[in-house]
């Protein structure tokens, strides 16, 4: 029962949110799309700092010099501060396009990590996006897209309160939800974080001995 509610009320607040959602995916996917036509920009020089950067980073994780609680805490306080951050600027409501922009800042992390990893390292590059970035991005993907979508409807919310002058709006009241929902996703992160720090370093060591 408490199951159908749950549903029920995620196919609502989709239905309801359907544009925002649109529009938040749309800049993600934008994000994505520059982060990997800019791998194809960089030239012959920059392509061999980055991939020798990025063998001497393999390199860590095979010796063992990188700590599992040292990459979660960063990976955690990294994604949490520019949760924060989307919260805050969902409140301001002139924050909005900055959310927009965090979520397509996300997008080109993605799109141009994995764009040098295919194209500088063919298939073990994608053999490691599969196994040590995809699985803890996708949830990363999906918790900064709610993130987006709860920031902006929050924000037009506030604004037709203000337009159509409700009466029986009450801030404090969507305040706490929107803090709330929040809330929720600062928890959730914790389970990408955790992928991140104690699982996809046990794939990049196997992977990488390859390169």
């Amino acid at each position: 029962m408490k199951n159908n509610r749950i549903i029920t009320w995620v196919e609502k607040h989709i239905k309801e949110h359907i544009f925002i959602y649109a529009l938040v995916i749309l800049c993600f996917l934008i994000g994505i799309s520059v982060g990997a036509f800019t791998v194809k920009a960089l030239d012959v020089h920059q392509k061999q700092e980055l991939v020798s950067y990025l063998k001497g980073f393999f390199q860590l994780f095979d010796a063992n010099e990188l700590n599992g609680v040292t990459i979660f805490k960063q990976s955690f306080t990294n994604n949490f501060q520019l949760l924060a951050l989307n919260w805050i600027l969902g409140i301001t409501v002139i924050g909005i396009p900055f959310v927009f922009m965090i979520v397509g800042f996300k997008g080109f992390v993605i799109g141009f990590t994995v764009g040098v990893l295919i194209e500088e390292f063919k298939m073990i590059g994608f053999l490691l996006f599969l196994f040590a970035i995809f699985p803890q991005n996708i949830l990363i993907i999906g918790i900064f897209i709610l993130s987006g979508v709860i920031s902006t409807s929050f924000t037009v919310r506030l604004i037709k309160s203000k337009v159509n002058k409700v009466r029986n709006f009450s801030f404090g009241k969507q305040f706490i939800q929107y803090s709330i929902l929040n809330l929720i996703l600062f928890g959730l992160i914790i389970i990408p974080g955790l992928i991140e720090a104690f699982l996809a370093p046990i794939f990049i060591r196997l992977i990488s001995r390859y390169i």
